[in-house]
């Protein structure tokens, strides 16, 4: 059984419907049978920012004829997705036969309509032809048949097509679908309204260009964008993100999560990102410059930057930067001594330390561990204080 994919329409618009279903279908000469079911497509909670796109009460009055051939194939359309997604479902049987020749197994399927359903209303107004469901005949299991033919065939594998606009479009709405929650307001990348905006921006900017292959144009990156996507971080590449956030968002709507939390989640998550990339880039221009120790976390050398000192390993992200908060927080500047030390004994004692509740002077023992994020962390084990 295979029923139509549904529309949505809001809850008020549930009286006029079925008037509006039969003046749709009388205007385009339907003489065939006319179910309603309202219920499929009458849903508020589903209507995001708008309802679905239908005809309107005024089309019944209007000479369909004037209209140029464009615009009336994609009223047709329209007719055809509202009377389809109220109509009954499509009924069929199927069957699938598991054959053996040569010790593999080879799989058939049939399949038998019971009643075409929305499917008959589509072909009559889109004028569509489908090719015929293959039937297949009644089997008995165990039944023996001879092999008539056989052959052996040898061909290339290609690699896939370039994406087209439609192609790329259709991507971007499937993508990360599997994460998203079946009750999120969207899907994909994007919104049906943003996508084809955010195309045309990308080709605008320079990172894709549209190069033509006889009839058809494809959508390639230029050298630009092959180097964005090589510098982006993988989070934010990845549509799975987009999918989290949307479960988030959910949260959101059902008061299970607090906005500041999410949008702090978010902040940290920028923060993180930028942080690491401006690592990475110290990483690269360190290469020639003195090290002062070994990292605890994988035991590469550490090395001093312009920003801080960092771990040579560019997939370790142990550093210490020159702006350190927990130094800021206690007075004290982070030095190339301090840092040797923490590196080499794992502590390292400190006088003058600002206690920032009184403002007195204090020293202390500072241990240093890695945390499980590779990121320092810090410990006191405190002298008797003196003004």
């Amino acid at each position: 059984m295979s029923a139509k994919s549904v529309l949505h329409l809001t809850d008020d618009m549930a009286e006029m419907l079925p008037g509006l279903c039969r003046s749709v279908a009388e205007k385009y000469n339907w003489s065939g049978d006319l179910s309603i079911h309202a219920e499929k497509v009458i849903n508020s909670k589903k209507v995001s920012d708008h309802h679905a796109v239908i005809p309107t009460k005024t089309m019944a009055e209007t000479d369909l004829a004037d209209l140029p051939r464009g615009e009336k194939e994609i009223l047709a359309l329209v007719a055809a997705r509202l009377l389809g997604a109220v109509a009954d479902p499509m009924r069929y049987t199927e069957t699938k036969a598991v054959l053996k020749c040569g010790g593999e197994d080879f799989t058939a399927k049939g399949r038998a309509v019971q009643d075409a359903g929305w499917r008959r209303l589509e072909q009559f107004f889109l004028k569509k032809k489908e090719k015929e469901d293959p039937i297949l005949p009644d089997l008995q299991d165990g039944e023996s048949f001879p092999v008539t033919k056989s052959e052996c065939k040898e061909g290339r594998t290609e690699p896939p097509k370039h994406y087209t606009e439609d192609s790329l479009l259709a991507a971007m709405e499937k993508a990360g679908a599997k994460e998203t929650p079946d009750e999120a307001e969207r899907k994909g990348l994007g919104t049906p309204a943003t996508r084809a905006a955010i195309i045309e921006k990308l080709v605008a900017r320079g990172f894709l260009e549209r190069v033509s292959n006889k009839k058809t144009k494809y959508l390639i990156p230029t050298a630009t964008g092959t180097a964005l996507i090589q510098v982006v971080p993988e989070k934010i590449k990845s549509p799975t993100m987009t999918a989290e956030w949307e479960q988030k968002l959910l949260q959101v709507e059902k008061k299970e999560l607090l906005p500041e939390k999410f949008m702090n989640e978010i902040a940290d998550m920028v923060r993180a990102i930028v942080q690491e990339t401006e690592k990475q880039e110290e990483v690269r221009a360190m290469s020639e410059k003195k090290v002062i120790g070994k990292c605890p976390v994988c035991r590469s050398g550490v090395a001093e930057s312009e920003k801080g000192w960092f771990c040579s390993n560019r997939d370790c992200r142990f550093a210490f930067w020159k702006n350190n908060a927990y130094f800021k927080k206690i007075g004290m500047d982070l030095t190339e001594k301090v840092v040797t030390e923490l590196l080499s004994e794992g502590h390292t004692f400190l006088t003058g330390c600002t206690s920032q509740r009184t403002g007195k002077k204090y020293n202390a023992m500072l241990y240093m561990t890695a945390d499980e994020q590779q990121r320092p962390s810090f410990r006191m084990e405190f002298e008797k204080r003196t003004t």
